[in-house]
């Protein structure tokens, strides 16, 4: 886990935040590429859901503000880059070679769930590793979120391909 167990509720939901930001890079260029007016609507809406967990994660960010800030920041960052790695969202390259059939949409969908899914495992992992309270809960929040999004996304899945 890197050294997640150490981190507090506050430099988790600094984490998740990251996640949320480039959740919504990536669902906002999927309304862009996407083949049907159906998947586009539903990337429109997966983004705009990732700015609303984003401003949900900014309220709860206060209920973590007591001793927010950390002492090895020198640890956490890097551990917040990782966030922007192109290993946890797919890369525009995944995503336009998801894109190149007809079949594009539910491909594209594929990458989506399968982030999602990565998140909440490792969010689940984490809560698990834990030693602080704050930290096993916010891990476990965000598990759960993250492992709702990916819920979402196959009952969309389902009803793109009824179509």
């Amino acid at each position: 886990m890197s050294g997640t167990e150490y981190f507090s509720g506050f430099e988790v939901i600094r984490a998740a935040m990251e996640v949320e930001k480039n959740g919504h890079r990536f669902y906002a260029s999927m309304v862009v590429k996407a083949y049907t007016d159906l998947a586009r609507e539903m990337f429109a809406q997966l983004a705009q859901d990732e700015v609303i967990h984003l401003q949900t994660l900014e309220k709860i960010a206060t209920q973590y503000q007591q001793g927010a800030f950390w002492d090895n920041e020198e640890e956490f960052l890097p551990y917040l880059q990782q966030f922007n790695d192109k290993q946890i969202f797919p890369t525009a390259d995944q995503v336009d070679a998801a894109l190149v059939s007809e079949q594009g949409d539910i491909k594209a969908l594929d990458l989506a769930i399968i982030a999602e899914e990565k998140f909440a495992a490792y969010f689940d992992k984490a809560a698990s590793h834990a030693r602080t309270e704050d930290g096993k809960k916010a891990f476990a929040w965000l598990a759960g979120e993250e492992g709702r999004h990916a819920q979402l996304l196959k009952d969309r899945k389902a009803k793109l391909l009824k179509k």
